[in-house]
């Protein structure tokens, strides 16, 4: 028989840093033109801003992209964390009387 070993805390942190890396992308033009005033210099901090807005269209798409691997990760470690509940109860209830529990 295999086993299959999943490990909910890492599923859990990529769905936090997919919420991060969407949360950035988000805020790209504002931490963008906060970049180009604190240059100091007005041709430098112009250059910065187009940059950053040139890259709107793809980063919107990038945006998506993520989001909906984020959704995906999310649906699978909910699921998994509910499998994983579900059959640790089932083991503390099955335990015999008298037991402090069953070992794993």
């Amino acid at each position: 028989m295999s086993d299959l070993i999943i490990n909910l805390q890492l599923l859990h942190q990529l769905r936090d840093d997919l919420d991060a890396v969407v949360a950035e992308f988000t805020n790209a033009d504002d931490f963008s033109d906060d970049v180009a005033t604190a240059t100091g210099h007005d041709g430098l901090g112009g250059h910065v801003t187009d940059f950053a807005h040139k890259w709107n269209d793809k980063r919107k798409a990038m945006t998506e992209a993520v989001e909906g691997l984020q959704k995906k990760i999310s649906g699978i470690t909910d699921g998994f964390t509910q499998v994983d509940d579900g059959l640790a109860k089932a083991l503390t209830d099955a335990a015999p009387a008298g037991q402090p529990g069953v070992p794993v």
